[in-house]
């Protein structure tokens, strides 16, 4: 049995996720600013995405990912991203 860190629907199910809180982050922070909680939520995970930069750069080291693409979805999906990508479980 595959543990759940090897599971490509679980991870799969995770960045969906991060993809309907940046939509909803981005409208509510468009409608409202960040006098929305929504919209508070979204810019905080956007910074704790940008901290992740390093261990992103780290996890996918010598798996032939460009840099642009380690920020760009590291900035979107955070650690769901390098975390399979670092185990084989995304093609890199």
């Amino acid at each position: 049995m595959d543990s759940i860190a090897d599971n490509r629907r679980f991870w799969l199910a995770l960045n969906a996720i991060l993809l309907v809180l940046h939509g909803f982050g981005l409208y509510f922070y468009v409608t409202a600013g960040f006098a929305h909680p929504v919209a508070k939520l979204w810019a905080i995970v956007m910074m704790i995405h940008m901290l992740e930069f390093p261990l992103a750069f780290i996890a996918v080291q010598g798996r032939g990912v460009r840099w642009g693409t380690t920020i760009m979805a590291t900035l979107i999906f955070g650690f769901t991203w390098w975390v399979p990508a670092r185990r084989g479980v995304f093609h890199a």
